[in-house]
């Protein structure tokens, strides 16, 4: 029961996102059309490729304006404006400079701070975890995430003699943690 409990809150913790998405993009479809209700009328075409003349504009529109967020954002002005965001609003969210950096590894930029995928040694066993940095001191701080949902768990501080580099990318070791170990065999081959 706990592992069914479990795998439940980590694919409703995974579909949370992409729902929060559709609503947002439902709502903001359903606005536009509301407005280009007025404009469709004077069309004397009641419907283009499928849709509704008043659907269609919005769509139409949504997708343009998109366009233009998506130039906006390359601009330094767009760059400072989430620059602040995230340091006074959404870097105090949990998780989130995880997952934004990971988000921008999927997306095949640079990450802002890549997080190196690691193997930590606690007594006899190993368990796949993200080195975030490195103490003066010679410990490390190393994030052991949970499985199947590896957007939560546990921050360690441990001698650097306990860790081991993994080569792969963040994304394989996040997708092993989501597939309960799966593929975790060549993930970590040659490295204990």
């Amino acid at each position: 029961m706990k592992m069914l409990r479990t795998t439940i809150l980590g694919g409703v913790l995974f579909l949370i996102p992409f729902m929060l998405l559709l609503i947002v993009m439902g709502k903001a479809l359903e606005t536009i059309r509301r407005i280009v209700i007025p404009l469709a009328e004077r069309i004397p075409v009641e419907s283009m490729i499928g849709l509704e003349t008043p659907r269609f504009l919005a769509l139409f529109i949504l997708i343009f304006l998109c366009f233009i967020a998506g130039l906006f954002a390359r601009t330094s002005m767009a760059k400072k404006m989430v620059s602040w965001l995230e340091t006074t609003l959404l870097s105090n969210l949990p998780g989130y400079s995880f997952m934004k950096n990971l988000g921008e590894e999927v997306a095949g930029e640079s990450p802002t701070h890549s997080y190196q995928s690691v193997l930590a040694r606690f007594d006899d066993a190993w368990q796949i975890g993200f080195l975030v940095e490195h103490n003066p001191d010679g410990n490390v701080v190393v994030f052991i995430p949970g499985s199947p949902s590896p957007w939560t768990g546990s921050v360690f501080i441990m001698n650097e003699d306990r860790i081991t580099l993994i080569d792969e990318a963040t994304t394989s070791s996040i997708k092993c943690l989501q597939k309960l170990g799966h593929g975790a065999g060549e993930l970590i081959k040659g490295k204990l």
